[in-house]
């Protein structure tokens, strides 16, 4: 080629530069890992809490009734040993079903994912101990926060089984109708509770107006009500759903994490939010 062509003639084309970010547009996506759609439990207690006396081997069974990928277990932290659940509860797949390890403090702090007793006493320390230990900060019960003067954390229960009973406990008719309904029609009788709980959602959006705050099921699991709540009940009820590559612990947090998730609730998931807000309850398509 002549020295004073132009130096612009060695340039591609305009078809071979098309060409090409096709092939860098469908290397990326080849690149990008397929989400799988995983249903979960979240807040649920053992034997290792003081309001349970639920065995692993119940949950389980429950969870594989229900058709559960994952559940996080959120015992409190036993009096005398706090990391006593944390080492003897089981994390990992049973039989095709993943447990991860957390707590529930009696300030209101959900830790998910952690390996060891949090040792701070204020709330806003929890939160940042969780976060040291690679796992996440919930607001559990966010009804019973009367100052929301604390930050960082990753989230929230936006629906909470224990929360939907406490809604209805001053009121005698409910409580009639509901035990008329317990051996008639169990089914109609939960579903009585699948009502979105303002309470929290409105907190929740305020919340999102500053920045972004994932929303979470609570199933609040115990087995503790005289045969009323068998853990198939309560972890088939409310459910958290996540987007994740696999069926991990780190896989499962960063969904979480990340806002790739929604809640459903409801006999027949009737309800459903996602976890970022963009408007009210739906139904279920």
């Amino acid at each position: 080629m002549p020295r004073c062509a132009p130096r612009f003639a060695s340039l591609p084309s305009p078809f071979a530069l098309a060409f090409a970010f096709t092939l860098a547009f469908v290397a990326g996506c080849a690149s990008a890992p397929k989400l799988h759609e995983y249903k979960g439990a979240i807040h649920v207690h053992s034997r290792f809490s003081h309001d349970s006396e639920g065995t692993y081997e119940e949950i389980l069974t429950a969870a594989k009734r229900v058709g559960l990928d994952f559940v996080i277990m959120t015992d409190h932290p036993p009096s005398g040993d706090p990391g006593l659940s944390l080492r003897e509860g089981w994390r990992g797949l049973h039989e095709g079903v993943l447990f991860i390890q957390g707590a529930e403090h009696s300030d209101q702090v959900l830790a998910l994912g952690i390996d060891e007793p949090l040792r701070a006493t204020t709330r806003q320390g929890k939160i940042d101990e969780i976060h040291a230990q690679g796992g996440l900060a919930f607001i559990a019960h966010g009804e019973e926060v009367e100052r929301w003067d604390f930050g960082r954390f990753d989230g929230m229960e936006i629906f909470n089984l224990h929360v939907a009973l406490k809604l209805r406990q001053d009121n005698p008719a409910f409580w009639v109708r509901a035990l008329s309904m317990a051996a008639e029609d169990p089914d109609a009788l939960w579903d009585l509770f699948a009502e979105p709980q303002e309470v929290l959602l409105e907190r929740w959006r305020l919340l999102n107006a500053e920045r972004p705050v994932v929303g979470i099921g609570g199933n609040d699991a115990h087995q503790n009500t005289y045969g009323l709540d068998p853990y198939w009940r309560s972890l088939g009820f409310v459910n958290t759903w996540v987007r994740a590559p696999e069926l991990t612990r780190d896989a499962v947090l960063d969904a979480l994490r990340e806002g790739r998730s929604w809640v459903t609730a409801g006999v027949g998931t009737r309800l459903r939010w996602d976890s970022l807000p963009t408007g009210g309850a739906m139904p279920t398509p």
